[in-house]
């Protein structure tokens, strides 16, 4: 069993994954309900915080970035530290090869709170909001219409001391969605899976995030 402490502070142990959970990756009605990483979690996931059964609701509890630095690290130990990214230049389209190290990737730490309040620079709006979950992760992925706003809207618990409007979000200046984003980045814990290189051919900078490398869960497909 391989043991981690997740980006929020809490201790969890995994197992590599089986042909089983690969399948469930596969599975398209699980990909369309948001299901699949889930249930693959809650199968490699042997013990959170001391707890041995780990159910769908422990899964969906655990915040965002601690979902993202277990499936990292899921695909670490079942398929290795190293990983080939190729990064096609938008400019020229030349394909870049880079070479990346799981172990090597920066990991932000959440802080202790659990809830957070920012005042907008243009409207002077107090906005209390939480960081982004399972839970609501499982809601977006079944949006058709999921956009920056929706992901801003179900992590606000109240602007102003009430509950949020999609409209009200719509019609927020740019000045203070901006400083929303920064606000709810700034306490963000995660891994960071992004690469970033230079375009071998014409120099342009190219970048990318690991997880959409078709070898990154799925070694030698594609």
């Amino acid at each position: 069993m391989y043991p981690y402490t997740l980006p929020s502070g809490r201790q969890c142990e995994l197992r590599e994954m089986t042909g089983v959970d690969e399948e469930l990756l596969t599975n398209t009605r699980l990909i369309k309900s948001g299901d699949a990483l889930n249930q693959v979690l809650r199968n490699c996931l042997v013990s959170l915080d001391g707890k041995s059964e780990v159910s769908l609701t422990d899964v969906l509890d655990l915040l965002a970035g601690d979902r993202h630095f277990l499936v990292v690290k899921l695909r670490q130990i079942s398929l290795g530290d190293e990983l080939t990214v190729s990064l096609p230049c938008p400019k020229c389209k030349w394909t870049s090869q880079v070479q990346v190290n799981l172990e090597d990737l920066p990991v932000t730490p959440y802080p202790p709170e659990r809830e957070f309040t920012t005042v907008l620079p243009g409207s002077g709006q107090t906005v209390r909001f939480v960081p982004l979950d399972g839970h609501m992760e499982k809601r977006l992925a079944v949006m058709p219409d999921a956009n920056i706003t929706t992901v801003m809207l179900i992590r606000i618990r109240e602007i102003d001391g009430a509950p949020p409007t999609k409209k009200q979000l719509a019609e927020m200046s740019r000045k203070d969605r901006t400083a929303l984003r920064a606000a709810m980045a700034a306490v963000d814990g995660d891994i960071d899976t992004v690469i970033t290189t230079t375009c071998e051919q014409c120099g342009e900078p190219v970048q990318a995030r690991l997880e959409g490398e078709k070898d990154f869960l799925y070694l030698g497909l594609g």
